[in-house]
């Protein structure tokens, strides 16, 4: 078990002598076994002077005097950021203060670091459980932290080196799918879908090619039936198109669930864990431990559940659900002409927790369900394909001499067209407004090979 939390810290500077700080007696541990991350966002914050300079300024005294803290108080330091024996903090720079720009948001007289901090690979056990709460209470102890719609809290859980059976994956894989809808309600509106983090529902291989084909999501029945039932001669091979087929497109850590660390696990991964990745930045170390607690049990149901019994869970579930919440602007007309999503009402959460045998979490969470009323999101549809464009100037008898005219003329255009593309894909992040004809005259012949296809409303 592994996690890293992002956080926004900010500590008043001043200079070292003048600084007291407390340190907690804890005894030293050891870590092993699961991987765990936490991602927060803590912000070294100084306070403004008459010599002004970057926060990032800082940044190297903030990371430093966390890892004094966390060793005093007795607790292994890595020495790298890489490094899963011991605790880290790295900085990260997703992460700002505000989220958004506001002119009129208090700063508090402070400047804001982004830094996220990675626990040790730890065992499922009471002892890593307090560790984390421990570290909790020494962050906030000494820096001024916040955790605002930038930071996210992400844990890796695996088993050790040994990484998941294929065909638990398949099974963990059709679960995680299928309750999308239920598992989100215990984030907040922004975790949702967004750009570290997209639904699997919208963005994974399956969908948005099944998207792309047929104008709607794949239903999650006809999904869960396509994770289950697929095969390969090698494992390795089915492990690959396992996370293919639910792979955020282009980038799996760009998803709510990450499953790149499983594909290899025959060849030795590097880290043979899934990464559960839609938590919002906290820390509150009791929500952080109920929501590792949510991942471990979730995760053992899976793996020890009749399988029989199992798809026919899946399948009644799956068959109960007569329309999901999309974002396209209609599901408000939806939800008034078929009453609220199977999520909402019939299955909760909730009903879920207590399902697999979660009775405890699902009293923790019971009063802290999110109800989304998820707002139009923007839909950018990719078609994958290997490669960029091809351009025949290139290859033809010019691209044999690059210093002649007739080459340099094209290779200028070459570069002027792929500015305006960027410029483009900015403009679709903006208000959208912003176009170019890709097949003008004036460009040189040319191949498209990877083509983006926005839609102007839609699923994002």
């Amino acid at each position: 078990m592994s996690t890293m939390e992002k956080l926004v810290v900010a500590e008043p500077y001043t200079k070292p002598e003048q600084r007291s700080f407390k340190t907690c007696g804890l005894s030293p541990s050891e870590y092993n076994g699961i991987d765990m991350y936490i991602n927060r966002d803590l912000s070294n914050n100084t306070r403004k002077s008459k010599q002004r300079f970057p926060a990032l300024f800082y940044a190297n005294r903030v990371h430093a005097e966390f890892r004094r803290i966390i060793d005093e108080a007795g607790f292994p330091v890595a020495s790298s950021g890489s490094d899963i024996s011991a605790w880290a903090v790295v900085g990260d720079t997703s992460l700002r203060h505000p989220a958004v720009r506001d002119p009129d948001i208090d700063l508090e007289g402070y400047d804001w670091i982004g830094i996220e901090v990675k626990t040790p690979a730890l065992p499922f056990t009471p002892e890593s459980l307090q560790a984390v709460r421990d570290v909790c209470s020494l962050t906030k102890t000494h820096f001024k932290v916040l955790t605002n719609a930038t930071t996210g809290l992400h844990v890796h859980i695996g088993h050790g080196n040994f990484g998941f059976h294929v065909n638990d994956v398949a099974k963990i894989m059709a679960f995680i799918y299928l309750f999308a809808p239920q598992l989100s309600t215990l984030h907040p509106h922004h975790r949702w879908s967004h750009t570290y983090g997209g639904c699997i529902r919208s963005t994974s291989n399956f969908s948005t090619e099944f998207q792309q084909m047929y104008g709607k999501r794949p239903s999650a029945l006809m999904t869960i039936a396509k994770i289950l039932t697929t095969t390969r001669r090698s494992e390795r091979q089915l492990r690959y198109k396992l996370v293919d087929i639910v792979h955020t497109t282009f980038n799996g850590k760009n998803g709510n669930y990450n499953f790149n660390g499983i594909k290899d696990v025959g060849l030795k991964a590097e880290r043979p864990t899934i990464e559960f990745r839609q938590h919002d930045g906290t820390m509150d170390s009791e929500q952080i431990v109920q929501w590792v607690q949510i991942l471990v049990g979730t995760l053992k149901y899976i793996e020890n559940e009749d399988y029989s019994a199992y798809v026919r869970f899946l399948s009644t579930i799956a068959d109960q659900e007569q329309w999901e919440k999309t974002g396209d602007g209609k599901d408000g007309e939806r939800e008034a002409e078929k009453g609220p999503t199977l999520a909402d009402d019939e299955f909760t959460i909730i009903d879920l927790l207590h399902y697999i045998g979660l009775s405890e979490q699902a009293a923790y969470f019971n009063d802290k369900v999110y109800k989304h009323d998820i707002p139009p999101q923007k839909r950018c549809v990719q078609t994958r394909y290997t490669s960029g464009v091809d351009w025949k100037y290139q290859r033809g008898p010019a691209g044999a001499n690059r210093d002649i005219d007739e080459y340099k003329r094209a290779d200028k255009l070459r570069h002027i067209y792929e500015d305006m593309r960027v410029a483009r894909l900015a403009s679709r992040i903006g208000d959208g407004t912003w176009n170019f004809d890709e097949d003008a005259p004036l460009w040189h012949a040319h191949l498209k090979n990877l083509e983006f296809i926005e839609e102007s409303e839609g699923e994002m």
